[in-house]
């Protein structure tokens, strides 16, 4: 995630509201001020060597989140009018630009930070792996071109990436496309190595029910992303407890999760910013392609009041939300991702 809730809750409490824009740039407004800007983040602490190569790619000042930031880096962030967070893990620290005007950020801008938030994953993420898996499960007998076709991966890396699924007997080769062999070793592989969609995500809380936040904000997007453009494809799509409910109700949702192709600014709906721990919406741009759902043999026919992300994104957003009932809700999401995998195996070969 380029910008996680520490960050965001560390910008909100310094008065600064984030709007995310796309998947990798955010307007920020501070008093009077507004500036657009790109977000960038590193697992990783940077070297003096490493910043001038990103200072020289990049057309423009940006913001840069890193977990530790040595007074070399800072200075040459500072110098080139970027915009810099530390986050530790345990705070967040930094200097915010904001159309000029400068902003320290948490208990001191000017504080060196030198622990690293541990392990992270390094490099650029394999959405197209991790989509590869998503559509194993839901389409049968698929071959290696049209899994590269639903992926958007090259037919090497598709076979590439099939070779590890099958030396780890998670799928097989058939005479008429590749089936998966164990489902559930499958879909909990993923869960565990899956990081999350990426992107940019923010926080919110209203007192309406969480289905009426889900509908406003959707709603908010639809109305933006089609004054600009015409899309085929729902410009958002929902997830979460509310996304649960309408597949196989279990609990009452209690928030919201929406994937939106373009940013909007939920407080133009009412919408106030909020911790991540407070917050009944959680308004996210994602990176991950595989996060949109896509029309596949054995797909539930049954329409819903709100167009829905991918089930696998619903499990994984149900998975890491709070509630002592949460695992009984991915239970449920789980059988039923089973059961429209093996209708549609089942259908396939009819």
């Amino acid at each position: 995630m380029l910008m996680s809730s520490r960050p965001w809750q560390a910008l909100a409490d310094a008065g600064v509201v984030v709007v995310p824009v796309d998947a990798e740039r955010v307007e920020l407004r501070h008093a009077e001020h507004h500036a657009s800007t790109k977000v960038l983040a590193r697992a990783r602490p940077l070297h003096p060597r490493d910043l001038v190569g990103i200072l020289e790619r990049q057309t423009e000042p940006g913001l840069l989140i890193v977990p530790a930031a040595s007074p070399a880096v800072r200075a040459m962030l500072d110098a080139a009018g970027w915009s810099w967070l530390v986050d530790d893990g345990r705070q967040v620290t930094g200097v915010l630009r904001v159309a000029g005007n400068r902003l320290d950020v948490g208990a001191s801008g000017n504080e060196v930070q030198r622990r690293s938030s541990g392990r992270r994953r390094t490099g650029p993420v394999p959405w197209g792996t991790f989509t590869l898996v998503r559509r194993l499960l839901k389409q049968p007998y698929a071959t290696q071109q049209q899994l590269a076709d639903l992926t958007g991966l090259s037919q090497p890396r598709v076979s590439q990436a099939l070779r590890w699924f099958t030396d780890q007997g998670l799928v097989e080769r058939t005479g008429v496309g590749w089936r998966i062999r164990d489902f559930d070793r499958l879909l909990g592989w993923w869960l565990a190595e899956y990081p999350g969609p990426g992107g940019l995500s923010t926080y919110w809380y209203s007192l309406d029910p969480a289905i009426t936040q889900a509908r406003t904000v959707m709603e908010q997007v639809d109305t933006a992303t089609r004054r600009a453009t015409t899309v085929d494809q729902p410009a958002a799509v929902l997830s979460g407890d509310v996304a649960a409910d309408l597949i196989a109700p279990w609990r009452s949702p209690n928030r919201a999760v929406v994937y939106a192709r373009n940013g909007v600014d939920p407080a133009a709906s009412g919408f106030v910013p909020a911790a991540e721990e407070d917050a009944t919406l959680e308004f996210i741009v994602p990176q991950d392609p595989g996060v949109w759902p896509v029309g596949v043999p054995g797909a539930s026919r049954r329409s819903t009041p709100l167009p829905l992300a991918d089930l696998m994104q619903v499990i994984w957003d149900v998975h890491r939300a709070p509630g002592a009932d949460a695992e009984e809700a991915v239970v449920r999401l789980w059988r039923e991702l089973r059961s429209r995998s093996r209708r549609a195996y089942g259908e396939a070969v009819a």
